[in-house]
């Protein structure tokens, strides 16, 4: 017969009366989600590398016993058309199946995921010219750490491709090197991974993707330039609003790289190094003018959004990075880059 009247904080539950229900701190929720999203991307991670793995056996069975069958006398050609096509093909699942399926687990709207809007002619062309410069710097430092471990008596190399001569396995060969990384790449790193910790920062976000971005190229040589050039791509995606600009640097870039390889073969060392100088003299020269003329029109084009996050960046950033899933996937990533590294 009393009248239920409760201070604010309260619950009354009949039976138990008035109590004061336990209310999660905000810096323990916000932990929790980027240990989950930590644990998500280390999952997707290892999903690629075992994918990998596993697409990669199936392949050798494939060429050793089951193809031999259809060739007389048991001999075996693999066309280049073939096996660019089933390297390709590899390259495609391995990324988009484990970081698609993160993506579905989290309930990431696709739009979200994927933001191919349309970006101002300004910000493509000024962001295209920003990232050619930003490789040049890229590979500088890739070639500083290369140095740096050779004083040590350390090599490193990377994956090397035969380069196909028949028509058919050049334009595979171009697409695999050029196309396929610029959207797939741009898709899962800049895209579902990137967006989805944009909730905890943006800086948080840059960094946490470029990182993955860098370690997942699984060699030494090119995770400097990924990681540097990530940093890049993603930021000018964020100001761009659109995963268009990322493409268009990523593709050019790459193909830049592919021409240079096929020219190779047909020029002296010293026309090369000539070539390859006057290409990067050029891009710094056009980049610096690009932040120039986008500083002029944008006041506020480097600045971030932010934070709301209540937790400080070095204990996001250490959340995130002690995920039990993103650990596994790391050192699963240390091991398959072990192979490209050699005592001189």
């Amino acid at each position: 017969g009393f009248p239920e009247e409760k201070n604010p904080g309260t619950v009354y539950h009949t039976g138990n009366g008035f109590y004061t229900p336990y209310v999660e701190p905000l810096w323990k929720k916000e932990k929790r989600k980027i240990r989950s999203a930590g644990n998500g991307i280390g999952l997707a991670s290892l999903g690629y590398v075992a994918l990998s793995l596993i697409l990669g056996i199936v392949y050798g069975i494939l060429l050793e016993f089951i193809l031999p069958l259809f060739n007389i006398g048991g001999s075996l050609y693999v066309s280049e058309t073939f096996e660019w096509l089933s390297t390709l093909l590899i390259y495609v699942v391995t990324l988009l199946v484990p970081f698609g399926i993160y993506a579905l687990c989290i309930k990431m709207p696709l739009k979200v995921a994927l933001p191919f809007r349309k970006a101002k002619a300004d910000l493509t062309f000024g962001g295209l010219f920003v990232g050619l410069g930003m490789g040049v710097l890229a590979s500088y430092a890739t070639n500083w750490l290369q140095l740096g471990l050779e004083a040590v008596g350390i090599g490193i190399t990377m994956p090397e491709y035969e380069v196909p001569v028949t028509v058919p396995g050049i334009i595979l060969y171009v697409i695999a090197l050029t196309v396929a990384p610029a959207f797939i790449e741009e898709i899962i790193f800049r895209g579902i991974v990137m967006q989805s910790l944009r909730r905890f920062g943006d800086i948080f976000a840059l960094v946490a993707s470029a990182l993955i971005f860098g370690i997942f190229h699984l060699n030494l040589i090119q995770m400097p330039y990924a990681f540097i050039l990530g940093l890049c791509i993603g930021y000018l995606v964020m100001r761009s609003g659109s995963l268009w600009v990322g493409i268009l640097i990523h593709f050019v870039n790459n193909g830049v790289a592919v021409v240079f390889e096929f020219l190779y073969p047909n020029m002296t060392e010293e026309a090369w190094i000539m070539a390859n100088s006057v290409y990067n003299l050029i891009c710094v020269i056009l980049s610096v003018i690009a932040i120039a003329v986008l500083l002029m029109k944008y006041k506020d084009m480097f600045r971030f959004e932010p934070s709301k996050s209540v937790l400080a960046p070095g204990k996001r950033t250490a959340y995130f990075l002690t995920s039990p899933a993103l650990i596994l996937a790391m050192l699963a990533a240390v091991a398959m880059t072990l192979p490209y590294i050699y005592l001189l």
